[in-house]
């Protein structure tokens, strides 16, 4: 398998001036590859520290940490008529939206079409082996890119990463339109570029956390003092949240509910810690478990759980679950990509049985509707109790 070349020819964009002769020239590109590289891993919030675009033919990386006015960049990034190829779109978008204040459509997603298309391993570096037998190095997609002088083999690595992007995204689509599936994920696409972040919306911290949907209210109080205390430390000192109190620990210590000294000691990891930092975390537990009982917090639940139990039989989720399973099977694809368990949850709660009724269900996409309503509606007449 042949190696990516050492160097790849690319040009430094580090002054406004360059971006905007770079500007110009991608301005008569119908579809430009991008990616995208942050700082997450190493400070705190979401910071864009580099940008490769290529129009196919030439490979611009862009510094944004050089280059204060970046309006030529989102100019390209915001125009509607040139079409944005990116793998695994999802934090690029982010960073789009957290530095430019934009929103990027047209996309298309050489990862999500990899899934599409059936592929079982759609990272970029596995689907450049099995499509053009190239082999990818992925050795620095966690380094901190915030550094500067950025090392020449970094930036060789940055500018591979969206040298295939054009060809890849032209060869999946012919792939998709002899199965039938590109509108699936052109669709998937669109709500992909124009889905609002989650993160940035306020409320409470401990609807992100993972877990916390089974967690009872006095358990989600001591978690929301305790991710309110991670946060308010993680900007401080500039690290991501994660690094400065990890996940697993939170679990242990809403587990537990240390309230001294000697019992947090006790919970892998916390030995290290420094003593003020122990303080704190025993000031959450402790704010966490005098909060009155009026004031403990209620983690929303879905649409079944709110309209109450169902009348519905429990078969009509079993029955939906069996056939998206029997369905992604002959469509040789994962279960979640035909309908989301969640998704089944809310068909089972809303029980459209017409093709018009499918209208009704919340995040439903067309091309389901369209692929999958009629069988859907028969799956759920099975599920109907009986008068």
């Amino acid at each position: 398998m042949p190696d990516l070349p050492g160097k790849m020819k690319y040009q430094m964009v580090e002054t406004h001036e360059e971006l905007k002769k770079a500007a110009q020239v991608l301005a008569g590109a119908r579809s430009i590859a991008l990616d995208l590289e942050g700082d997450s891993m190493f400070h705190y919030g979401d910071t864009l520290c580099l940008a490769q675009v290529s129009d196919g033919s030439r490979t611009w990386l862009i510094d944004p940490l050089k280059i204060k006015d970046l309006s030529p960049l989102s100019a390209i990034l915001g125009n509607t008529g040139v079409e944005k190829i990116l793998h695994g779109s999802d934090y690029d978008i982010r960073l789009i939206r957290g530095r430019l204040g934009i929103n990027c459509p047209p996309i298309f997603d050489t990862e999500l079409a990899a899934r599409f298309l059936g592929m079982a391993r759609s990272g970029l570096a596995d689907v450049l082996a099995k499509r053009f037998g190239v082999s990818l190095d992925k050795k620095f997609q966690k380094d901190d890119w915030s550094q500067r002088p950025l090392p020449d083999e970094m930036l060789a690595y940055a500018a591979a990463d969206v040298h295939w992007l054009i060809r890849l995204a032209e060869m999946m689509k012919e792939d998709l339109k002899r199965l039938g599936r590109l509108d699936w994920v052109e669709e998937e696409c669109d709500l992909l570029a124009r889905a609002p972040d989650r993160r940035r919306e306020n409320g409470p911290l401990h609807l992100r956390f993972r877990g916390a949907a089974v967690m009872d209210r006095r358990s989600l109080a001591i978690l929301e003092a305790i991710l309110q205390m991670r946060e308010s430390l993680a900007q401080e000192r500039d690290r991501p949240p994660f690094k400065v109190l990890d996940p697993d620990a939170i679990r242990q210590i809403i587990q537990q509910r240390p309230e001294t000294d000697q019992a947090l000691l006790r919970i892998k990891g916390l030995g290290r810690r420094s003593e003020k930092f122990r303080a704190a975390v025993l000031s959450a537990v402790r704010s966490g478990l005098e909060l009155p009982e009026s004031r403990l917090p209620v983690y929303p639940k879905g649409e079944r759980r709110r309209s109450g139990k169902s009348n519905w039989s429990p078969l009509s989720v079993q029955n939906l679950k069996e056939w998206r399973n029997r369905r992604a099977a002959a469509l040789g694809l994962d279960c979640s990509l035909v309908c989301t368990t969640s998704m089944i949850q809310a068909l089972a709660a809303r029980r459209p049985l017409t093709p018009e009724a499918l209208d009704q269900v919340e995040g439903l996409r067309n091309w389901q509707k369209r692929e999958f309503g009629a069988e859907i509606c028969v799956v759920l007449r099975r599920g109907c109790p009986k008068k």
